[in-house]
């Protein structure tokens, strides 16, 4: 009978999925003599059939979303994006707590207590009854101690969130790993976590080849769930974890940006653990202390987003080591706290006093920073810059992360803002409130602007098409005026010389060291101001001009329906 059978049932002319189960199944009903009517999925032949055939597309399936998860730059899965960059070596950052420096300071009230002195320990709690955060005080010594005569006043610093733990037992074997598991909705900080092997606390290791024999060392990182994943060594590179000895993970457990306090915000603070006199009896430092700001708590983020993760883990450097640019461009990107990031060298110049120097561009993501009632136009500038203690912080950061190669110095660069003013010329259908399109323009505008990464140009095509995509608007037409180029024009000599800050396109040219605002509070070349605002009475930041509306008709609808269709194809 096997002679019988055709060696071939498929041709190559049809290989669908569906075209090779009707072959298949007109190959058996042929070959069995069995009319469609009798051979169907409730038979014998017609079931198996069926179920090698659903099979066979199970596995295309299964192969084809290998192929994609096993892509970082294809990966549709967060689990298979944060493996897929654990492998080529980049540790996802956590949340980062807010740090700041509060004061204390002696209310003049008196107390029935020991002694003179109110002892605070270290990691004691605060709350802000105002947000409802806690703030962990993190102070280099156990305690700190405030005399309560005069004016004492203490400034100590704290950091947004509290500490927790979890303990675990080692088992003896090498590379033993546990995953510390947050609470839901829990963000682990990232830098606050210590592992203690029998109440000693082992040293943390960016990779198992830095651990030396048998030491003390362990392996923190961040977990594919946004948990931590501890791991030690194996002897040769760590000690191993004697079986049955306690291992006790302490972590701060944060707020992320959320946790921010920024100069001039109300707080109203109050201690929820006790403070102790010298001989040991409980006080109530609330009753004693004022606790206020001393220095803004600030530089709290949030998680490392995945799609930053896709876009960081093929940088990453096995190293470790802030050697070049690029290297403190990937370091300050982790922390999720900037929206431009430039770092540059000048070994091309002719001075080589500054060969070792790392110059940073840095512009603080203002989403983060900008008043709830603000937007782009309306956002204080000084926000778009670093003050000088979040330049120490910055500072403090790199040092601390100890990837810092000896010889290099860092200097973080103040940018130069240079003002432009945005004019709009729409053509809206009629039947619109002119006023309605004119604050979606603004509102779409203002959020490119706060989102726009973008370190060279500011393109006058993005504009256009994010502004033609407001309900209502036939037709767009922009362009941008600079404060320098009109300065520069008011001389009758440089009137045809090249523009300044504005290309042949009319795209806004950043040259390295400038920052690019669309702000008013300056005058052109003819003597108009435009005002640092966004009303329509004057002309200001932006300006919004209409023209004669355009009739509706079928033929218009039409053409729109063809445009919309010719974008999303």
């Amino acid at each position: 009978m096997a002679k019988d059978i055709k060696p071939e049932i498929f041709t190559t002319n049809r290989i669908r999925a569906s075209e090779m189960y009707q072959d298949a199944k007109n190959y058996l009903s042929s070959k069995y003599q069995q009319a469609s009517q009798v051979f169907s999925p409730a038979s014998a032949f017609g079931q198996i059939l069926q179920v090698v055939f659903d099979l066979g597309k199970l596995i295309m399936y299964y192969v084809e979303d290998s192929l994609v998860e096993l892509n970082i730059y294809t990966a549709t899965r967060d689990t298979s994006i944060r493996s897929l960059a654990r492998l080529a070596g980049h540790n996802a950052v956590r949340s980062i707590a807010a740090t700041g420096t509060i004061r204390l300071a002696y209310n003049g009230a008196t107390t029935e207590m020991y002694g003179n002195t109110v002892i605070i320990p270290n990691y004691s709690v605060i709350i802000d009854d105002t947000s409802g955060f806690s703030y962990t005080i993190t102070a280099e010594t156990e305690e700190i101690r405030i005399d309560l005569t005069g004016k004492t006043v203490v400034e100590v610093k704290v950091t947004q969130g509290i500490i927790d733990n979890q303990e675990f037992t080692g088992i003896g074997t090498d590379l033993q790993s546990f995953t510390v598991a947050a609470k839901r909705g829990s963000l682990i900080d990232q830098f606050f976590v210590k592992v203690y092997v029998n109440s000693v606390e082992w040293t943390h290791f960016d990779s198992l080849y830095d651990m030396g024999f048998k030491t003390e060392g362990v392996l923190i990182k961040t977990g594919d769930n946004g948990n931590v994943d501890i791991t030690f060594g194996n002897t040769f590179f760590g000690k191993i974890p004697p079986a049955g000895s306690t291992i006790r993970v302490e972590y701060l457990v944060s707020a992320g940006n959320s946790g921010n306090i920024s100069e001039g915000t109300p707080t109203q603070f109050a201690f929820s653990d006790p403070a102790y006199d010298i001989n040991g009896g409980e006080v109530d430092p609330n009753e004693v202390l004022n606790i206020s700001v001393a220095k803004p708590i600030i530089f709290g983020s949030d998680p490392e987003p995945i799609n930053l993760t896709r876009i960081l883990a093929p940088r990453t450097s096995r190293s470790y080591v802030l050697v070049n640019a690029d290297s403190y461009v990937y370091f300050l990107q982790k922390f999720n706290m900037f929206s431009v990031i430039d770092a540059f060298s000048t070994f091309d110049d002719d001075d080589v006093t500054d060969d070792n120097v790392i110059y940073l561009f840095l512009i603080p993501d203002v989403n983060k920073r900008k008043p709830a009632n603000s937007d782009y136009f309306t956002t204080p500038i000084n926000l778009f810059s670093l003050s000088e203690y979040e330049k120490e912080k910055v500072y403090d950061y790199i040092e601390e992360s100890g990837q810092k190669i000896m010889g290099t110095e860092i200097k973080i660069l103040d940018p130069i803002i240079k003002r432009y003013v945005l004019n709009v010329n729409i053509t809206a259908y009629e039947g619109y409130s002119k006023d309605t399109i004119r604050q979606m323009i603004i509102s779409r505008c203002s959020e490119y602007f706060l989102t726009n990464r973008r370190r060279d140009r500011i393109p006058k095509s993005d504009l256009v098409a994010i502004i033609e995509t407001v309900e209502g608007v036939d037709s767009v037409n922009l362009w941008f005026l600079s404060e320098e180029n009109e300065a520069f024009k008011t001389d009758p000599a440089n009137v045809n010389k090249p523009d300044i800050g504005i290309d042949s396109f009319g795209d806004v040219i950043n040259v390295r060291g400038d920052y690019a605002l669309i702000r008013g509070g300056w005058k052109d070349r003819n003597g108009l101001v435009y005002n640092d605002t966004i009303d329509t009475g004057k002309p200001g930041s932006v300006n919004i001009a209409f023209g004669k509306d355009t009739p509706k008709s079928l033929n218009m609808n039409l053409h729109r329906q063809n445009i919309d269709v010719l974008k999303n194809s």
